[in-house]
């Protein structure tokens, strides 16, 4: 839907807000249609994470975020501030959600949009990730651009002292727009892509740009921004393919990442939440770094809902599904992990999960190494790295320079197994599926003529060739493995077999017990095994057939979707 045009400074800008009709229709007209918005949380593993937690799980607080957001009518941007949604009822802090207007109160009446397609999903009590975010402030789009970023010509973007900022809106200024864009109107954008870019990287803000519901041409503001997120849908339908601005980094693949929901908007705001939540459990200057998070959430993200996503060496992303769909359990294991600091000769592997943030000079001589192992008798069924970086803008907004980044994974014999050498985007992936237990190396090269800083983050997801509840080894499986079981339960990231990790995942949850119940109940009647003291058979039966339902209920439910 495009807007009435908005002039300032002489320059005219026409907004088009993802809007609900038109991904109706999309909808209707074909492709796979998605669940919806109040099945998101379960496909990101929220519910698991959730569950495993318990009431350890964070809730997302403390976190300074904003939403911009593109009026349906006349000055129409604000949430209904009495929604349900941000209401102490349903707040499990029994706190109310304050609103604070970035553009001097300009709001006059709640927009449908910015309520039920955003901020419900972004930072609402019961739609989203982050239940105890409760401040949040909210700009007009045309006033954040006039007023924020200064567009076209105006002094340097004002100061933004937010963690996540998210964009569910695309735009131009384009006054003709059935009409190829001049020179000045095509200009303006990129002076606007500029602007947002240096404000990314000068004020450390993970900022969510949305795409286009439909197969639509990709959208200059604000989808082709280096340093932002950029968000599609997990059914495809929304504009996809590589970035197409000749002075602005054409050939870069977008999106960057994928939900399953019914709109661009909503999916940017699921985004823009899992962001809100990483912020709030990262510890340290490091960790907060935007490039950190940009790669913590897409190296979390999945890919085996899609049969039809790839990456080359050269396009280090899927053109329809980036990185993939986000998984907010693989990003959250990715920040306990911890940071490992890559050198030039490592000595020790780095963790299954895990992070890194540094600055890598120019040559041979500085590149950054990072060892991993596989441990003998395991296979990791994924292998997932994303490595960003930033782009840098010079003012006055007239140019922007592109580090030439890239990573190199090799074997114990030096021998390269995969790379990500793109030279025009700014992040880099490897995804490798059945690597075999063995010694491996990831290098991080900076092939410029300067030095720049960069986020990585990776996850290894291992299996055991052989699953054995024998877990203290004594070659039964019988009532004290189930208790080391019980002992263990919850326990997420680096458990050993003795701890009750069945699979080898590094994990001790359902899929362990399960593993136990197939091993433990064909041998129940054998005299060996009725001589144990083991846990009340009625306990056993209710823990073990309950987490089973569980287990069993969430696979059916993924596997429909993703039929």
């Amino acid at each position: 839907m495009r807007l009435p045009k908005r002039t300032s400074r002489g320059s005219s800008f026409f907004l088009v807000r993802t809007s609900a009709w038109l991904l109706l229709g999309l909808c209707c007209w074909g492709g796979n249609l998605p669940l919806g918005h109040g099945h998101w949380k379960d496909d990101v593993d929220y519910t698991r994470l959730a569950t495993m937690l318990g009431s350890a799980l964070p809730l997302g607080g403390g976190v300074p975020i904003a939403m911009v957001e593109a009026p349906n009518v006349a000055s129409q941007y604000f949430p209904d501030i009495n929604s349900v949604e941000f209401s102490a009822m349903t707040d499990p802090l029994m706190t109310v959600v304050t609103f604070t207007d970035g553009s001097g109160g300009q709001a006059n009446g709640f927009s449908n949009h910015a309520t039920n397609l955003v901020a419900g999903q972004f930072f609402g009590n019961t739609g989203s990730v982050v239940l105890g975010a409760n401040a949040v402030t909210v700009y007009e789009a045309g006033s954040y651009l006039n007023n924020v970023l200064h567009t076209p010509s105006g002094p340097l973007p004002e100061t933004q002292n937010f963690r996540v900022q998210n964009f569910s809106w695309v735009g131009s200024y384009d006054n003709t727009p059935l009409d190829p864009p001049t020179a000045t109107e095509l200009g303006n954008d990129v002076k606007a892509l500029r602007r947002l870019d240096s404000l990314i990287d000068r004020d450390n803000i993970t900022a969510v740009v949305g795409l286009n519901n439909g197969i639509t041409a990709m959208p200059r503001l604000l989808a082709q921004s280096y340093n932002s997120i950029a968000v599609g849908r997990f059914d495809g339908l929304h504009s996809t393919g590589l970035t197409d601005i000749a002075d602005y980094g054409p050939g870069r693949s977008k999106p960057e990442i994928v939900i399953n929901q019914l709109t661009t908007s909503s999916a940017t705001a699921s985004v823009s939440s899992m962001a809100t939540f990483l912020h709030s459990v990262v510890t340290g200057t490091d960790a907060a770094q935007n490039e950190v998070v940009k790669a913590t959430l897409l190296a979390g993200a999945t890919k085996n809902e899609f049969t039809s996503w790839s990456r080359t060496t050269t396009q280090p992303l899927d053109n329809t599904f980036g990185a993939g769909e986000g998984n907010i359990y693989n990003s959250y294991l990715i920040t306990q992990g911890g940071q490992f600091a890559g050198s030039n000769s490592p000595s020790t592997p780095v963790g299954s999960h895990g992070w890194d943030y540094q600055t890598i000079s120019t040559g041979a001589a500085n590149e950054l190494k990072y060892n991993f192992h596989i441990p003998a008798g395991s296979t990791a069924q994924e292998f997932s790295i994303i490595l960003a970086w930033n782009v840098a803008v010079q003012t006055p907004f007239n140019t922007q320079t592109l580090s030439n980044l890239d990573i190199k994974f090799t074997n114990s014999l030096d021998q390269i197994i995969d790379q990500s050498i793109s030279t025009v985007d700014n992040v880099e992936h490897i995804y490798l599926t059945n690597l075999a237990a063995g010694d491996y190396t990831l290098t991080v090269s900076n092939n410029s003529i300067t030095s720049r800083d960069f986020g990585l983050a990776w996850r290894t997801a291992t299996l055991f060739d052989n699953f054995s509840a024998d877990f203290d080894e004594d070659g039964d499986v019988d009532g004290r493995d189930f208790l080391t079981w019980q002992r263990g339960y919850g326990k997420l990231l680096g458990a050993a077999h003795g701890e009750g990790d069945a699979d080898g995942d590094g994990d001790v949850d359902t899929d362990d017990v399960l593993l136990f119940q197939a091993q433990y109940l064909p041998v129940l009647n054998t005299p060996a095994v009725l001589a144990v003291a083991v846990p009340e058979p009625g306990t056993l039966a209710l823990l073990t057939g309950g987490m089973c339902f569980y287990v069993l209920g969430r696979s059916r439910s993924r596997t429909c979707r993703r039929t």
